[in-house]
């Protein structure tokens, strides 16, 4: 298969079913970072569609991952920001952070990192998807599990001798607490909230299963689309009390982009104020060195999940690409 040709409705029609099917990743992937999911849903746009104009991909589309996600919030320590400066302080701190690795992103395509990447061995491009999904899982299961999620299930962990156990190793292994967590969980089934818990097993199985069972004509992503929409409408008819993601606040009517009479609902973040104001470098004990290796290790890792694709279409379809180009892109 060839890159196909330029065809408006399908174009279209894909479109607004990945972003229909984005919807409970976006939200999942906001809160994974440490804030309300509805911001997930806000800025999504906008980094799409700046990524549409300059990659040359045909399929591929740019957006935070359950990895990286993961891993902002691991290099930013994002639940002890949060609880000291609240959380539109800590939108501020992860905005600066994916500028600067955006930064790094087109210095590595400037450098040559892109061609480098493309001899990385398969077996360490095997071992990241691994690790992806080992990390999605984990992170998964508190809010799968439990009706208000990690917080709930936290408490748990803080009133336990599990705690105290693990206490003296944090400091040497970052990622623990999250471990422990998901070790938590797993072996007291006893204290599952059954709602999530149906929903959470039922909503996986038919999302990896439902495709088989659907009808042909229906196009992919169709079963996260009915699953969604029957959780959403369970909640709405059922006044679910577990974990939901909330009231979206109103947005200042003279805020966002403007297109002629349209209006895109999104808050502009001042980029002077995130380089001269927050205190991105403070997180990385002050040294601008450790800031820079940090964002230059997020975008190479980030990359090996788009190098990964891109030569899955390259491979199996003959469609070529320019790791430099995606590399920028990606930036």
């Amino acid at each position: 298969m060839a890159k196909p040709p330029f065809n408006p409705f399908r174009d279209l029609l894909s479109g607004v079913i990945m972003a229909a099917t984005s919807v409970p990743q976006l939200i999942a992937y906001a809160e994974t970072v440490g804030y309300a999911g509805y911001r997930g849903l806000a800025t999504a746009g906008p980094p799409l569609a700046a990524w549409g104009i300059v990659t040359g991909s045909p399929f591929m589309n740019a957006g935070v991952t359950s990895i990286t996600a993961l891993m902002a919030k691991s290099d930013l320590d994002g639940e002890a920001y949060v609880a000291r400066y609240g959380e539109e302080a800590y939108v501020d701190l992860v905005a600066a952070y994916s500028l600067y690795i955006g930064l790094a992103s087109v210095v590595l395509a400037l450098i040559g990192f892109g061609k480098l990447a493309k001899w990385v061995p398969q077996p360490v491009r095997s071992g990241f998807k691994w690790g992806c999904a080992v990390g999605v899982l984990v992170s998964a299961v508190p809010n799968g599990f439990f009706a208000l999620g990690g917080s709930e299930l936290k408490q748990y962990v803080a009133e336990s001798t599990l705690r105290d156990l693990v206490a003296p190793f944090q400091a040497a292994f970052p990622g623990l607490p999250n471990v422990t967590n998901f070790i938590f969980a797993l072996i007291h089934p006893n204290m599952w909230g059954l709602e999530p818990t149906i929903m959470f097993v039922l909503g996986t199985a038919f999302i990896m299963e439902g495709k088989t069972y659907l009808p042909r004509f229906l196009p992919p992503g169709t079963e996260v689309i009915l699953v969604t929409a029957a959780a959403t409408a369970y909640s709405v008819l059922y006044n679910y009390s577990g974990g939901v993601v909330g009231e979206i606040p109103a947005l200042d009517p003279d805020a966002g982009i403007f297109f002629g009479g349209l209006r895109i609902p999104v808050e502009v973040v001042d980029v002077r104020k995130l380089v001269t104001e927050v205190p991105i470098v403070t997180q990385f004990g002050g040294s601008w060195f450790m800031l820079a290796l940090s964002a230059s290790i997020f975008a190479g890792v980030n990359f090996l999940s788009v190098m990964g694709i891109a030569s899955g279409f390259e491979n199996e379809d003959g469609i070529p690409w320019n790791a430099e180009r995606e590399l920028i892109a990606q930036g």
